[in-house]
């Protein structure tokens, strides 16, 4: 963990030298800053916000230089940024709720200041991940007869989806796999099959392999199904 704590405060002083007065705060984010990283199936996370009136010049090279970094861990790097309004950049409603709850300074020691998106702007951002995420690899789940090991990380992450999709649903919030897993055991949604999610948070935390998840043949419409029924209803958040 200590290569991959130094690569990001490298990422940091990056951006913090190219962009000088323009960056407010660059930002640890996802499983390295609300727990559960797993250095084979996450990625790593940095949000920058800036003060201009508009994307800076160059600001696509400036990320990719960062992935440059290291070879290694810069396949991993996925950078979020836009304004403190979220008016312009890329810094989706979902990673704005990380950023707001779980967000680590590493330039300036600012808190991530703006309005947090309401209920209606969370629940549509869910909705279109999942046509956009979700829906298009249900098909693929259901042809996979062996899992390549080019095809573990997107599965697992395929199979835990509707826990992060649940908790994030009721919640309007956005934590990680072992707290949203957690949730839905308490919550236990009719129909929608726990065993193999369990097993892939497991597989995340490096206790089994993700061939072990794949052998119980989970399946993917009847956990798409179960989910989507589960949203529809809009059941009472459990905190």
């Amino acid at each position: 963990m200590k290569q991959i704590s130094d690569f990001v405060k490298d990422v940091a002083c990056h951006f913090a030298s190219q962009l000088d007065s323009l960056l407010v705060e660059a930002y640890q984010l996802g499983s390295l800053a609300h727990g559960g990283f797993s250095p084979i199936y996450s990625d790593i996370d940095i949000g920058i916000l800036l003060n201009c009136a508009a994307p800076p010049a160059g600001i696509d090279a400036l990320i990719e230089n960062a992935k440059n970094l290291d070879l290694e861990y810069g396949k991993k790097l996925s950078v979020f940024w836009g304004n403190p309004k979220c008016s312009w950049g890329r810094l989706p409603v979902l990673d704005r709720l990380d950023l707001l709850d779980h967000g680590i300074p590493l330039v300036h020691n600012r808190k991530a200041e703006f309005s947090r998106p309401g209920k209606a702007k969370i629940h549509g951002e869910l909705l279109n991940s999942i046509e956009r995420s979700w829906k298009p690899r249900i098909d693929e789940l259901r042809r996979l007869a062996v899992l390549d090991p080019a095809q573990r990380k997107p599965y697992i992450r395929a199979i835990l989806y509707p826990a992060r999709l649940i908790y994030s649903w009721d919640c309007l919030a956005v934590d990680s796999n072992d707290r949203a897993v957690d949730y839905l055991w308490k919550i236990k949604p009719e129909g929608l099959d726990l065993k193999p999610i369990a097993l892939a948070l497991e597989c995340r935390r490096g206790r089994c392999a993700a061939e072990e998840v794949f052998s119980l043949r989970v399946d993917p419409d009847r956990q798409f199904d179960t989910t989507m029924a589960y949203i529809s209803g809009t059941a009472a958040p459990i905190m």
